[in-house]
């Protein structure tokens, strides 16, 4: 079945002697570093003014939010109509569901065993009545039980799905829609030429919301060292500096691993990503990557159906960095309190966060009504997460770049795995002298 070009290939076929002549200053990652360092600037020494520049970074993250349900919608429709056949959409998704499960397995055991040994709550202040009062009633907002959950991966409807922005919400319409599109066969031809035509749009609006990326990386940096300062992490450092540094371990030593398997090196992926990846740091929101990564990935040679289901199901069903961060602050609320849970307890807790890792947001605080949902159905102290309120942007920004990451590694590896990996794509996208 012949697919029409898109900007992805579009992108692939640029004229390397451009790139080449393009000045260091006018690369989009230098632009969103220097946006963001002027940002932390501007925060440290005009607080005042700068909280005011914090619609500047909530614009631009909803200007993303914008373009990642209908992107997510055409590349997995087009993905699955490009692969032609069910059962091979059936065989990736499968893969790549062993491959989520069995990455948030390790990262759960492996915080669980670094939460015992460091001991992060002991010594730590209990929250105020008036903290209490507040979190306490987040958590109860945002407890949900397994069966809810499930019932609200079914959209109402077709235009309800993504008037709410919710991405798996869109995958599962995605999903039927793609299969429908296989079912009509060459009935389907012309309405499959109309969808790249599309999508082509779709991607000309996602170059024009990045271009802006440089102002709401400023604003996102000023308004955060502005509002939250360093008084806020000292208080706290232990727990976010052990978090930072399980995070870190995970990047390097784990995916990092992952990468050698298939015979790739993080250090390329981290270069294809820089821009998704400063842009992440500089808003603590990890959804701003998904329109980038799905256009690269695909031209770097990792197969366009399989960026189309891993990338979006990843952002539901592989958040690294929650899982990391889950176990971590749970029994930190409990060492807080000085709370000893049996190993019956634990196992318990651990199971429920199996499925509270899961669909927790990528943009800022979207983590913590997770684990506002643990610590309920853990039984412990809500009022505990009022302790966590002033470090979890620190926290954020640590789960948004391993989520980030960990998404990425997981579509390649999901690519090789299902052969749909073409090395001499990637090699050339992520050597510096061979990129297009």
């Amino acid at each position: 079945m012949q697919i029409a070009t898109t900007p992805l290939s579009q992108s692939a076929a640029a004229p390397t002697a451009r790139a080449r002549r393009k000045p260091l200053w006018r690369e989009q990652y230098v632009l969103v570093l220097a946006g963001a360092a002027l940002g932390a600037l501007a925060g440290g020494l005009f607080p005042e003014l700068a909280t005011g520049f914090k619609p500047l970074g909530d614009v631009f993250i909803s200007l993303i939010k914008m373009t990642i349900t209908p992107v997510i919608f055409l590349v997995v429709v087009t993905g699955i109509a490009q692969v032609g056949d069910m059962r091979t959409v059936g065989r990736i998704g499968l893969k790549a569901m062993v491959y989520f499960e069995a990455m948030t397995t390790l990262c759960l055991l492996f915080s669980l065993v670094v939460v015992h040994w460091v001991q992060p709550g002991a010594g730590v202040a209990h929250a105020t009545s008036q903290q209490a009062e507040t979190v306490s009633r987040y958590a109860q907002a945002h407890a949900t039980s397994l069966s809810a959950y499930i019932e609200h991966m079914i959209p109402d409807s077709f235009v309800g799905a993504f008037a709410s922005g919710d991405v798996l919400q869109v995958l599962v319409l995605a999903l039927f829609c793609g299969f429908g599109l296989l079912l009509l066969g060459e009935r389907g031809a012309s309405l499959r030429t109309g969808i790249d035509r599309i999508t082509e749009l779709a991607f000309s609006v996602v170059h024009i919301v990045v271009a802006l990326a440089p102002i709401g990386a400023f604003g996102a940096m000023a308004f955060t060292v502005a509002k939250f300062g360093l008084a806020t992490l000292v208080a706290l450092a232990m727990l976010v500096g052990t978090a930072w540094a399980m995070m870190a371990f995970f990047i390097l030593v784990v995916l990092g691993t992952m990468c050698r398997l298939i015979g790739i090196r993080l250090f390329d992926v981290l270069r294809l990503l820089r821009t998704e990846l400063l842009v992440v740091i500089g808003t603590s929101s990890s959804e701003t990557a998904i329109p980038g990564m799905m256009e690269k990935l695909p031209a770097a040679g990792v197969g366009r159906a399989v960026t189309g289901l891993v990338i979006p199901a990843g952002y539901s069903f592989n958040l690294d960095g929650v899982a990391l961060t889950l176990p971590l602050s749970t029994l930190f609320i409990a060492q807080v309190y000085g709370i000893e849970m049996t190993t019956a307890q634990q196992v318990g807790v651990f199971v429920v966060m199996l499925f509270t890792s899961k669909g927790a947001a990528g943009v800022t605080g979207g983590a913590f009504g997770a684990l506002a949902a643990t610590v309920v159905a853990a039984g412990l102290p809500a009022e505990g997460l009022a302790l966590l309120l002033g470090v979890d942007r620190f926290m954020s920004l640590g789960r948004a770049v391993t989520n980030t990451i960990g998404n990425a590694v997981a579509a390649a590896v999901v690519a090789k795995w299902d052969g749909e990996f073409d090395r001499q794509a990637w090699a050339k996208s992520t050597t510096p002298n061979l990129q297009p």
